[in-house]
C-alpha cells in the first residue's frame, strides 16, 4: 500500500511538473488567467468533500488521520476522497493540456 501511495505521489507530481513546465513559456497575465480559470473548474469539477481533503493534504500538509478527526469521517474515506479527487485533477489536467495544445499549435 505503501509502495503504491508513493508511486501515485511521484505520478502526480511528474504530471504537475510537466504541466507547470508547459506553463512556463507562457507570460503571465496568461497564466494569471489560467490559473484563475483552473481553480474554478476544479471547484466546479471536484465534489465539496474531495475538494476540501485535497486541499487540507495538498495544501495544509495534513496526515490522513489529521483530516479524518478535523471531518470526523474515518481514514479510509479520507483516502478515497483523495484518490477519486486526484483521478479527476489529472484529468481535468490532461484536458486543459490537449485543449492549450490544440489552442497554440
Amino acid at each position: 500500500m505503501k509502495t503504491e501511495r508513493l508511486s501515485d505521489q511521484a505520478a502526480d507530481r511528474a504530471a504537475y511538473e510537466g504541466y507547470m513546465a508547459e506553463l512556463g513559456t507562457d507570460d503571465s497575465a496568461f497564466r494569471a488567467k489560467f490559473r484563475e480559470a483552473f481553480f474554478h473548474a476544479l471547484q466546479e469539477q471536484l465534489t465539496a468533500r474531495q475538494y476540501e481533503v485535497l486541499w487540507m493534504s495538498e495544501v495544509e500538509g495534513l496526515s490522513g488521520k489529521e483530516i479524518a478527526y478535523r471531518l470526523g469521517i474515518s481514514q479510509s474515506a479520507v483516502s478515497r476522497h483523495l484518490t477519486r479527487g486526484k483521478k479527476r485533477l489529472r484529468t481535468l489536467l490532461a484536458y486543459n493540456l490537449e485543449l492549450r495544445n490544440h489552442m497554440f499549435a
